[in-house]
């Protein structure tokens, strides 16, 4: 129970974040808002890592190299769908990445073909088309950039599990971040737009956010089981769709949302066929 909870609270945590980034992108560059969440996400990460700085040890620097280019990508696609189409939809799209690293778990041989798992994920692939609506309005190139971000950070996610013997979470999440915040520093410096006070502070807040969530879920895998914290990472659709109504009415649209439930209900799926 106390895991679930961690991750359930990890995961609201992921949303506050993504909310601050969502409200600083109506004033500032993607890359700039991206910089200062992933300089105070670093900061709050420090705290987290410093009683057992061990955790840090590592024999495999390119590895972390690669793995942060995947996660930059990621998350510049991700908090680009953020500031372009309503939060829900994003997230919906985003949330399809169980459903590639299933595929691609299979195609790069780390798991044997299964018919049940491939034929849950193309009933998954039938949500991802309702939610971009091919052919019926005028297509929102956010949402292939939500899109996107999942099927990289499908790849990312496998690169992990390869390594997950060999490194520590607290490393994976360390070393990205800090070439992450040096990357898209480097480039705010020819792109800075002055911050008022208060954006500052929804920046700071929204860094701290990602710091405690990475910790809370990290912490809520560890003491837990890995398919039931997993499914929990759904409730972050319930999240985004509830504090992006109350602060800007944002809904979804229906297509978006029934494609949004298939999904969700592939994905659920599929983690529990790998728990079984």
């Amino acid at each position: 129970m106390n895991a679930l909870l961690l991750a359930a609270g990890g995961f609201f945590m992921f949303t506050v974040m993504d909310i601050s980034i969502k409200w600083l992108l109506q004033s500032y560059s993607l890359v700039q808002v991206t910089f200062f969440n992933c300089f105070f996400g670093l900061v709050g990460l420090l705290i987290w890592i410093y009683p057992n700085l061990s955790t840090l040890k590592t024999t495999r620097p390119k590895v972390h190299f690669s793995r942060a280019a995947v996660i930059l990508i990621v998350d510049l696609l991700a908090f680009y769908s953020y500031g372009e189409v309503a939060l829900a939809e994003a997230y919906t799209l985003i949330l399809t990445m169980p459903l590639f690293t299933a595929v691609f778990a299979i195609i790069m041989g780390y798991e044997k073909l299964n018919i049940t798992r491939m034929a849950v994920s193309f009933t998954g692939f039938i949500g991802i088309l309702l939610v971009l609506k091919p052919g019926y309005q005028t297509f929102n190139i956010a949402l292939l950039a939500a899109l996107g971000s999942a099927i990289i950070e499908a790849l990312g996610f496998l690169m992990v599990t390869h390594y997950k013997e060999k490194e520590t979470p607290q490393a994976f999440a360390f070393y990205g971040l800090c070439l992450l915040t040096a990357a898209t520093g480097a480039a705010t410096i020819f792109n800075f737009t002055p911050m008022t006070t208060l954006d500052v502070l929804y920046s700071i807040g929204g860094g701290f956010c990602y710091a405690a969530a990475s910790a809370m879920v990290v912490s809520a895998f560890h003491s837990g089981r890995p398919s039931a914290i997993s499914s929990i990472q759904y409730s972050q659709l319930v999240w985004g769709l509830i504090l992006a109504y109350l602060i800007w009415n944002e809904l979804p649209s229906t297509l978006a949302m029934i494609g949004g439930i298939i999904i969700s209900l592939a994905g659920l799926y599929l983690i529990r066929l790998k728990a079984d």
